[in-house]
């Protein structure tokens, strides 16, 4: 029996609900297979936790995100933190020391695209750039932000580009704004381009980001694996999500050196959350991606092939693809179509949100 610890920090929003449908999802897997045992620790992490007079993220939580085979994480409400409180996601990426995220992109059957043949990943720097949490006013009526790129960031998420290049089409695309940004986006070339010495077999080619964003919503079948700084490659993987279906579908994954993080490409919600009728199925396959990342190969792709009948079917599915169900209902519809050495999954009752 393979047994593994996950780390569930729900989040904000709709982050509780959706979180809450991967973990059923997870341990109906896990269950059919009988060689993997889960065990699952829950932390509070986000604004809703610092208005109830807690800490946003906890060292407690911190430390079980260290030390856990897995961490499952829901969208958190940036927005609403006063100045002086660190970001929890920011300091969950610091600790865990991600070097990138990897937000992959493709086509589901059963989910209308414009476009045939979408299958890209974009790996994205997020720890500093734009977002390095550097702002100041200037005066009255001027304010500055500092964009950060180091060396040593970029290469390590340049690293996680090739490697993800290196098992799929073998081709990178470095993405920049070299004629405005000559010094900074020059310094992320500069080590994407040393990074790439150690790929031979990987093709490197450079994009300007408004060249990369037009491609990418008219020929993404040529793209394999999108390089990219912080900012740029927040917005691209957004448009990526776009011409392969949409958020509901989209996963995401926080690679680090002292652990890796799960979370789906989507936010908060706040206009649906506690409705029980936002879709789960983002952070269903964000479970799937985690449970690749710890070596459950036949199980991630067991829950991916589910997904993808349940959008097939069409008969259970929430409003953002077209349809009227409610979370719940899709839950049990993917835990219905899961399949483990010819058994399958009996879905249990779910009270809804």
């Amino acid at each position: 029996m393979r047994s593994y610890s996950i780390c569930l920090m729900p989040g904000d929003g709709i982050g509780p609900e959706v979180i809450g449908a991967a973990r059923e999802v997870l341990t109906a897997v896990a269950g059919m297979s009988g060689a993997v045992d889960l065990s699952f620790d829950e932390h509070r992490m986000g604004h809703e936790a610092y208005s109830d007079g807690f800490e946003p993220l906890s060292e407690t939580a911190i430390q079980a995100a260290l030390t856990a085979d897995g961490v499952l994480v829901g969208a958190v409400d940036t927005v609403s933190f006063p100045e002086h409180v660190a970001q929890p996601t920011r300091t969950l990426r610091e600790r865990l020391e991600v070097r990138a995220s990897v937000r992959p992109s493709r086509n589901f059957r059963g989910v209308p695209s414009r476009f045939d043949g979408v299958d890209l990943v974009v790996v994205r720097e997020v720890t500093e750039g734009l977002y390095a949490g550097i702002e100041e006013y200037v005066g009255q009526n001027e304010v500055r932000a500092a964009r950060v790129i180091t060396r040593g960031a970029s290469s390590r998420a340049a690293r996680v580009a090739f490697e993800a290049a290196a098992g799929r089409r073998k081709k990178v695309t470095v993405v920049h704004k070299l004629g405005a940004l000559p010094l900074s986006d020059g310094m992320f070339v500069a080590a994407a381009r040393e990074v790439a010495d150690e790929y031979p077999d990987v093709e490197l080619e450079l994009r300007n980001v408004d060249a990369c964003a037009m491609e990418m919503v008219e020929h993404p079948e040529r793209l394999d694996v999108v390089l990219s700084t912080n900012a740029f490659g927040d917005i691209l993987s957004d448009v990526a999500a776009g011409v392969a279906g949409g958020i509901g579908i989209a996963p995401s994954a926080c690679v680090g050196t002292h652990g890796s993080y799960f979370e789906p490409v989507h936010g908060t919600a706040p206009d649906i959350a506690g409705r029980g009728i936002a879709n789960p199925m983002a952070a269903i396959l964000t479970a799937a991606m985690m449970l690749r990342h710890l070596g459950e190969e036949e199980l991630a792709v067991t829950v991916e092939d589910a997904v993808e009948r349940v959008l097939v079917q069409g008969r259970h599915l929430t409003a953002d693809l077209g349809g009227e169900a409610t979370g719940a209902e899709v839950t049990r519809a993917v835990i219905g179509q899961l399949t483990v050495g010819g058994r399958q999954a009996v879905a249990a009752t779910r009270t809804e949100r």
